[in-house]
């Protein structure tokens, strides 16, 4: 019989690719995990695992079997969500996650009506200032939701819809001789000590990417992990920084820092965008916070 035990132990393998991992993930012995393993494929007649080089593998009838075990496996969690809703307020829940500047510059005033108008709605909100740790929460359903800064998602699991524009510019403070300039070349730009974000931030990618299409290096002087740090220490003085229009403009309007267009030959700035699993069943709260920000956008 198809149970969900071992339709998760499908959806495990296919993940860790090996037992051990499994069942530490289930709480169960090994053993355990290997009997419904033998189980299953007694119950269908055919192999679903194999072991190569100490891994353990999906066969092709694993493979078939696989999608629909993730959709049965998500189905039960979600309908488990639904049941815990109803009994009572502090059920009526959902955690979504967000990157650096979605999180300070775009979700707050939709929390903010989000709690005026379903005060039973208990709204967590995870922050990571990596974009991919977000989209691997979602690959692996520890995450419904995410809000993330950067470029269009490219796997065809996801379902994304884009929530924002935005154009990447360069920053500096007011005592920075760029604050007088009103145009800039690519050279300039190269000659100055730049305040650089870590390896693998969409902002950091972009400032790469510019700059190779304008053949030019950039002379990294400190590395930010994060894009508002970022911004501390250029309206501190400590060098210029290519950051997120959308992340910059309090402290434009504030006078805090000089937002400038970046010259030369730009390529697609990031977005903001809504990112979920196709396959995934939205709960009702997940659905209300769905439709907030798709239909009404904050900001716009």
């Amino acid at each position: 019989m198809l149970n969900l035990l071992k339709l998760q132990i499908v959806v495990l393998i296919e993940k860790h690719k090996k037992v051990t991992d499994v069942a530490s993930e289930l709480g169960l012995k090994q053993p355990t995990v290997s009997f419904h393993m033998k189980s299953l494929e007694s119950e269908l007649g055919v192999p679903l695992f194999q072991n190569r080089s100490g891994r353990v593998l999906l066969t092709e009838a694993g493979q078939a079997l696989h999608p629909y075990a993730l959709r049965i496996v998500a189905l039960a969690a979600d309908a488990e969500r639904a049941v815990h809703k109803t009994a009572g307020r502090s059920r009526f829940s959902l955690r979504i996650g967000a990157s650096a500047i979605p999180s300070t510059e775009f979700l707050p005033p939709l929390l903010a009506q989000l709690n005026a108008q379903h005060p039973d709605l208990e709204v967590t909100l995870q922050t990571s200032d990596n974009e991919e740790t977000l989209l691997s929460e979602i690959r692996d359903r520890k995450l419904p939701l995410a809000v993330i800064y950067g470029l269009r998602p490219g796997d065809d699991l996801f379902l994304v819809t884009q929530l924002k524009e935005d154009e990447v510019v360069l920053v500096c403070s007011p005592g920075h001789p760029f604050a007088e300039q009103s145009e800039l070349a690519p050279g300039q730009i190269a000659a100055e000590p730049l305040i650089q974000l870590s390896e693998g931030l969409a902002l950091r990618m972009f400032a790469e990417r510019w700059a190779e299409l304008n053949g030019i290096r950039l002379q990294s002087r400190v590395v930010a992990d994060s894009s508002q740090a970022a911004g501390r220490m250029a309206e501190a003085g400590v060098g210029i920084a290519i950051l997120s229009r959308l992340g910059t403009n309090r402290d434009m309007e504030a006078g805090r820092l000089i937002v400038l267009p970046l010259p030369g030959q730009v390529p697609d700035s990031p977005g903001l965008y809504l990112v979920q699993r196709r396959d995934h069943v939205l709960t009702e709260a997940e659905q209300i916070v769905v439709n907030r920000l798709t239909v009404n956008k904050p900001g716009n």
